[in-house]
């Protein structure tokens, strides 16, 4: 266990869909969890060597439980498969304290929340957060069908139900057109929070950008990637480990992560898809090329970090300060 993880039991495991899953958390003890803000999120371990994240849903303001929300994903590459399939009321579970990517900021303006299916976990926090705050705000939830609406029970019995919209089914043209009916006319102190799957959150960006949204008043969490896929043939390069004197050579089909773990040196991730940036590492020398969704482009820019999970190099040699 890493310093400051939690150990926790699942109180209640609540069908929300027939594909989303909310799970109930409590320390055995019985005394509050760690304070956390809306937006947070939680690194969940559900069986050992597998580390996967997930927005807190309930309101910060209640640290006597921490709830997640969990769709079922067809193709799982294990964390949601073992949420669903492994995971009781009673079990026990390793948690990360809280940590946030996604904090909300302050303004005096409109807040504009926009949320794609499972995308609504961390706007649902959020939601509670801003309605404490008596802050001017508003949640659209876009999901294919009424069926699939997670967490309707919390939305309908909450003081600011009418706070929200529900869009069912929308594809473009037509979410296009609601989108920028949504998101006409912004003000220099408004924010958008975003967050969903990567299709829709492009959409979105693409209409705000339009309607006149500047880059810093679109707030996003991206809720899942898909990692790029490395076609053999590429070119292959040595990957230099500048404090421990080690090299590497890193083949055109495997990741820098595949290939250190290979070679027996662990670096910590999580999603392993360049969204959380729990592998980011410093780099000393090297061309990069960026595949992840968490640095920013100045960043990328810079080429002074890297996430190990999905990124490459374009030179031949990769010195990291490891």
């Amino acid at each position: 266990m890493h310093d400051g993880d939690l150990e926790v039991i699942v109180r209640q495991i609540r069908s929300e869909t027939s594909e989303v899953r909310s799970f109930v958390l409590e320390l055995a003890s019985g005394e509050p969890l760690p304070q956390f803000k809306a937006g947070a999120h939680v690194d969940v371990f559900p069986i050992p060597g597998l580390s996967r994240q997930y927005s807190l849903v309930n309101d910060a303001a209640d640290c006597s439980q921490y709830v997640l929300g969990v769709k079922r994903e067809p193709n799982s590459r294990g964390g949601s498969s073992a949420m669903h399939g492994n995971l009781q009321e009673g079990s026990r579970l390793r948690i990360s304290r809280p940590k946030n990517n996604f904090a909300l900021r302050e303004n005096k303006g409109r807040n504009i929340l926009l949320a794609g299916g499972i995308g609504v976990t961390p706007l649902l926090s959020m939601s509670q957060a801003l309605f404490r705050r008596d802050a001017d705000f508003h949640l659209h939830y876009f999901v294919r069908s009424n069926s699939e609406m997670a967490f309707r029970d919390l939305i309908t019995g909450s003081e600011w139900s009418s706070r929200v919209n529900h869009h069912f089914g929308l594809v473009p043209p037509l979410l296009n057109d609601v989108l920028e009916e949504i998101l006409r006319a912004p003000n220099a102190d408004d924010l958008v929070y975003l967050c969903g799957p990567g299709p829709f959150m492009d959409v979105v960006r693409s209409c705000a950008t339009s309607a006149g949204w500047t880059k810093d008043q679109i707030v996003l969490e991206h809720f899942s990637a898909e990692p790029p896929k490395l076609e053999a043939g590429a070119d292959e390069f040595v990957v230099r480990l500048a404090r421990r004197g080690v090299e590497l050579i890193v083949p055109s089909d495997k990741s820098i992560i595949e290939v250190l773990r290979e070679a027996g040196i662990e670096v910590q991730t999580s999603c392993e898809q360049g969204v959380c940036g729990t592998c980011v590492t410093p780099v000393l020398e090297g061309e990069l090329l960026h595949n992840d969704l968490y640095l920013s482009d100045d960043e990328h820019e810079e080429g002074r970090l890297m996430t190990l999970c999905v990124s490459r190099c374009k030179s031949k040699l990769l010195i990291l300060d490891i």
